[in-house]
């Protein structure tokens, strides 16, 4: 080999590691940044949901100011204290990783084509005026499902200031999605503000709990928001996914027992977390 060419092939080489280490030094040292960005863009999402978000805002501190996270078993469909909210067992990625911790959906269940459900999952409380104690006015719920090209992860808001009127009182508040492959301009328009602002005030259930909300080619109906254009199979996921979380396999049981009991106050937000059942103490977030 010509004394020219090995001088090139050790440059190019050399010029080669220098960048990779600098390039893996910027992934590692900026990692932490990146989560921290993402949590943030979760938590105004969830705010967006809500109806909460102010352009300007510091969505980590409206967040904590107006946001009860309550972590809900979606086995028993009740609420639980056996985690707390925040806990990293309860990472999603984490669930799904342990089959004590999720259950298989069989095909006639999984709409969503999700093909596991977690067994625990966090919902997101507003209340009026202590955040934990008052008058429950939205529950913002996660989300997820089958698009055309991608998982799409969002999240719905319910209206509960009309539960005492029974499952036909329940009205979308909002729904926003935070992570998604689909296609811009065509599957990508879950995004568009202006597809978004078409969802509160939808109807959701009829008088027996049956999901009616839906994605559909000419809405007509107060349980109906327009298609999104050359999108229908996005489209039909979005009403895929609903089906299943608003339904027997999702939140629906639980939604049920909220309205049930009325919009009432929320637990003493003094008091200790008490222990599932008689005998079986509440499991400490910092157990291994």
């Amino acid at each position: 080999m010509k004394p020219e060419v090995q001088k090139t092939f050790k440059v190019a080489v050399t010029l080669c590691l220098v960048c990779s280490v600098v390039v893996s030094a910027l992934a590692v040292g900026l990692k932490g940044i990146q989560e921290e960005q993402k949590e943030r863009f979760r938590q105004q999402s969830i705010l967006e949901a809500a109806g909460l978000w102010e352009d300007g805002e510091d969505p980590s501190e409206l967040y904590a100011a107006l946001i009860n996270p309550v972590v809900v078993d979606l086995q028993t469909k009740s609420a639980t204290q056996r985690y707390e909210a925040g806990d990293k067992k309860l990472e999603l990625e984490s669930l799904l990783r342990n089959p004590e911790m999720f259950d298989e959906m069989t095909q006639e269940q999984d709409v969503a084509g999700i093909a596991k459900r977690e067994a625990y999952t966090t919902i997101y409380e507003v209340r009026e005026g202590n955040k934990k104690t008052g008058t429950l006015k939205t529950v913002v719920l996660p989300i997820r499902g089958r698009g055309l090209w991608s998982t799409l992860y969002g999240f719905i808001a319910l209206d509960m200031t009309a539960a005492t009127d029974g499952s036909a009182g329940l009205k979308v508040a909002g729904l926003t999605y935070y992570k998604h492959g689909e296609t811009p301009g065509l599957g990508g328009e879950v995004d568009n503000q202006l597809w978004k602002d078409k969802w509160p005030g939808k109807l959701i259930f009829d008088d027996s709990w049956n999901v009616k909300v839906e994605v559909a080619k000419n809405a007509n109906s107060d349980y109906q928001v327009d298609a999104l254009s050359g999108a229908t199979l996005t489209s039909n996921g979005v009403s895929n996914m609903l089906k299943f979380w608003l339904g027997e396999d999702g939140f629906g049981p639980y939604l049920e027992s909220v309205v049930a009991d009325g919009p009432t106050p929320g637990p003493d937000a003094d008091s200790p977390a008490a222990p599932e059942s008689a005998g079986e103490p509440a499991e400490s977030s910092t157990d291994a």
